[in-house]
């Protein structure tokens, strides 16, 4: 299943940074160096945070697991940022993190990164899903997408008051007296919000509502004005947004002029706009704030190609150009900075999953690694076969390398989901097997978890099977129990279909595939991922798979590509954060659908369930990041 852009959904692949220039071009205007923040993906509690020295013009590197990782907060810290950083912002001597999944911000302290607190942001025992930030005086100021708008006093570091504005609010920004917060009301795609909201400081009530076009986005501040982009609605015809750049007059507090400009995101500095759209090819442009003309229709002048822009910061001072590269939105993204006349000095690879966020800081940073090892996330400790059918990311995730094997896939299955990293299963019949560290015990109430990436919307539901040890040998050789959730229950399921895949001719054809009951289709090959999508250590021209098959939720409402989620009892079918992501061994069956009546499983294997596919989003396949074991028998 296709991981759409703004819809935020991992993998572990840290290449060697690449810096071109270094000598020349890494000093940028007395500062020590940058921040970068990456989001990661939704519902996958791996953003990650890296730090970029200008004195040696390298990122902060240390090895994790085996692996090098860029992330210096958890470096640093012992743990992860959480999931879904939206944003940071540098105010005095401290960071400021937005995580929205997590519904935290997190402050650390710059010169060291060391977290200086954690502080959880709900209503009325909801998660208030935090995005962006701003600063004044003696407060940051948080938006957050249930509505409000918090103030964090800096001194307490304690959120001290909160005011009400428009529907998922989706930027904010200071200037002359006032917030402004963009009000995208984007949870609801055919009816979203249309407006701004202007808060006055002194007394933090909400003054003005300011009618702009529907689903407006970031919004920047610059000298008397506000810049606010609104997306409009996604266009899954034309593929992109039908966006506009509003100014905003502080003094009046009305829109006095729209540009006719489909900009995505851009940065500002000097009355003039450098920016993007959205599915341009990594097209930057520069916009004469003032005439509202474009002054340069293609900034970078030396061929370099952005795959994927995802953010853009221009540093004020000298107008060097930092760019964000989300590449896939599923592999770790780049950096890139380039020189004013839109030359590439350096670029970084890898720097994090989906870099949305570039801090300049002056302060002189010292790192010091956490004391300790952090803990693997889960609670499996062995992964004895990976047989994922075609899909779209099936050899990125993990990342198939010449000379794999199923073993050392396997292997690398059991490195990402230790890390909390995404594995795809692929289309359906695609399965994993894993070992428990300790025994599951079957007590009242749910036993185990099994989380994905899905979310409202967007369920790719996996078939759960569980076997215990009975043999004492240590291998899933003994009998398998299937897990018998809403469909099987109510009778809505197929028992042992069996599905056919033949190898394409070509990497970017379409994989056919064939039913025991006539059926017959193809995993799509789509324009996100250009990579094989049959799982290239597969011997043969063709691969089959015997699962149980879940009745079809992949429907078009006219809008987008719909998944609803069965009520309980499959893998990456609901959001993590739910009672229904868990499972009650008490519902493993038998062959003639009795009870397996288990005291206790030691493995687990899991297998996409469902047939769907279309050109846009692409297979429907179950992804998995971590399995959990919440009664585990102790000694």
């Amino acid at each position: 299943m296709k991981i759409l852009p703004l819809m935020l959904i991992a993998v572990a692949c840290d290449p060697e940074p690449v810096l071109l220039e270094q000598s020349q071009a890494i000093v940028d205007a007395g500062h020590t160096g940058v921040y970068v923040l990456s989001e990661g993906l939704f519902n996958q509690n791996n953003s990650t945070l890296a730090w970029i020295d200008f004195t040696s013009g390298r990122p902060d590197s240390w090895n994790y697991q085996s692996t090098r990782s860029y992330d210096c907060f958890m470096k640093v810290n012992g743990r992860r940022i959480g999931d879904t950083a939206n944003d940071m912002i540098l105010y005095g001597s401290r960071i400021y993190m937005a995580v929205s999944e997590s519904s935290t911000i997190e402050i650390i302290d710059a010169a060291s990164c060391r977290s200086l607190k954690q502080i959880p942001l709900s209503n009325n025992g909801i998660s208030s899903q935090p995005r962006y930030l701003a600063a004044h005086g003696n407060y940051v100021y948080v938006c957050c997408f249930d509505g409000t708008v918090t103030r964090i006093d800096t001194i307490s570091m304690t959120p001290d008051a909160t005011v009400h504005v428009g529907r998922n609010p989706d930027g904010i920004c200071y200037a002359n007296g006032k917030l402004y917060v963009s009000n995208s009301g984007g949870l609801d795609a055919s009816n979203p919000d249309s407006t701004v909201s202007v808060i006055d400081l002194e007394t933090f009530t909400e003054t003005k509502r300011i009618p702009v076009r529907a689903n407006p986005y970031s919004i920047y501040s610059c000298g008397n004005d506000v810049y606010v982009i609104s997306r409009g609605i996604f266009d899954y015809g034309t593929m992109d947004y039908d966006s506009r750049l509003h100014r905003i007059d502080t003094q009046t507090d009305i829109v006095t002029y729209t540009y006719d400009i489909p900009i995505l995101r851009m940065d500002v500095s000097d009355d003039m706009a450098w920016f993007y759209g959205y599915g341009d090819g990594g097209t930057i442009q520069i916009l004469d704030l003032k005439t509202g003309l474009v002054i340069d229709s293609a900034f970078i002048s030396d061929g370099t190609r952005v795959e994927c822009p995802y953010s853009i910061r221009v540093e004020p001072t000298t107008h060097k150009v930092y760019v964000c590269d989300a590449l896939d939105y599923v592999t770790p993204g780049s950096l890139l900075c380039f020189s004013p006349e839109g030359r590439l000095l350096y670029r970084i690879q890898g720097i994090g999953i989906n870099p949305n966020t570039v801090v300049f800081c002056d302060n002189k940073v010292k790192l010091e690694k956490y004391q300790g090892e952090p803990e693997p996330i889960g609670d499996i400790d062995r992964v004895f076969e990976y047989m994922p059918a075609p899909g779209q990311f099936v050899n990125l995730l993990p990342r198939y390398e010449e000379g794999n094997n199923a073993q050392t896939m396997a292997a690398k299955c059991l490195k990402e989901l230790q890390t909390g990293n995404l594995v795809t299963l692929g289309g359906f019949g695609g399965y994993i097997t894993a070992g428990f560290k300790s025994p599951v015990r079957n007590l009242e109430g749910m036993d185990f978890r099994v989380d994905g990436n899905a979310y409202i919307g967007n369920a790719e539901p996996g078939v759960v099977w569980v076997s215990a040890d009975a043999n004492g040998n240590g291998l899933p050789d003994d009998p398998w129990y299937e897990i018998w959730g809403s469909e099987q229950k109510e009778g809505r399921a197929t028992a042992n279909y069996t599905i056919t895949y033949t190898r394409p001719d070509a990497q970017d054809d379409d994989t056919p595939w064939s039913g025991s009951d006539g059926q017959a289709g193809a995993i799509l090959h789509n324009i996100y991922h250009s990579q094989s999508y049959y799982p290239q250590w597969y011997e043969g021209s063709s691969v089959s798979f015997t699962a149980t098959l879940l009745p079809g939720n992949m429907s078009y409402d006219g809008t987008n590509w719909v998944m609803p989620a069965f009520d309980y009892g499959y893998a990456d079918n609901q959001p993590n954060s739910l009672q229904n992501s868990s499972f009650d061994i008490d519902w493993a069956v038998r062959q003639d659908g009795t009870p397996a009546a288990l005291e206790s499983i030691d493995f687990i294997k899991i297998q996409t369930g469902s047939i769907g596919c279309n050109s846009l989003t692409g297979e429907q396949s179950t992804e998995l990041t971590a399995i959990y074991n919440l009664n585990p028998k102790t000694e």
